[in-house]
């Protein structure tokens, strides 16, 4: 039987990389392909995100497996591994990369302004992480005059389906949010330190013994 896994996080910042991220990385982008072949489908069994200091969780998966022992998991990541490999490459040249690094560190530093909002709250706030990356891409280009770049937020906001998701996230990408967006000293190395914080919560998941492992110790002994 697969129970509900709640995930522990210890800011903010780690939860929101791992909502809007790294999920997708993990089921659908970079981690997909990655053994054992269903290594991401634990994910499925995550319905509740919590920010109280710890790097932990509650609960278990069925695909979310051990050895044969617990002493270890057959699938651990690495996450920050690959996030230190590629930032170097971030702004010295455009690559594929670029635009997910410039989304992470957007997602960090918007944790880092509203440290007290709940993944309940969050999930209320729809796509507010399409105008927290076009606000970190006009960053990067040179603009940090905070009118101006509130101005463009919401010019961009005004028109079909951004406005209808601007409606649920107005309250917070605000123009006081835009200035501490800007002024935040929050970089590579402090979205680093984010990025190996959610990894933490991710590997400490374990699950069940894997099957076929059991299958073969009983096999053994009979």
């Amino acid at each position: 039987m697969t129970n509900k896994i709640t995930l522990h996080f210890e800011n903010t910042s780690a939860m929101c990389i791992y909502m809007w991220e790294m999920s997708g990385q993990i089921s659908d982008g970079k981690y997909e392909n990655s053994r054992p072949y269903d290594h991401w489908r634990w994910l499925w069994d995550v319905n509740n995100l919590v920010v109280d200091g710890t790097a932990g969780f509650e609960g278990n998966s069925i695909y979310r497996y051990t050895n044969w022992d617990h002493t270890a998991f057959t699938k651990r990541y690495n996450l920050n591994e690959w996030f230190s490999r590629y930032i170097g490459q971030w702004r010295r040249k455009g690559n594929d990369e670029n635009i997910w690094a410039t989304r992470i560190i957007a997602y960090g530093k918007f944790g880092k302004i509203y440290p007290n909002l709940t993944y309940e709250e969050l999930e209320d706030l729809g796509e507010v992480r399409l105008f927290l990356e076009s606000l970190q891409i006009l960053v990067e280009r040179g603009e940090t005059n905070p009118e101006t770049l509130f101005n463009k937020i919401t010019d961009f906001s005004k028109y079909g389906w951004r406005a209808e998701y601007y409606e649920k996230c107005k309250d917070v990408i605000t123009l006081n949010f835009v200035k501490e967006f800007v002024e935040l000293n929050y970089d590579i190395k402090e979205c680093k330190a984010d990025t190996k914080s959610m990894e933490n919560t991710l590997n400490t998941v374990y699950g069940v013994k894997k099957p076929e492992m059991v299958d073969e110790i009983l096999g053994a002994i009979a």
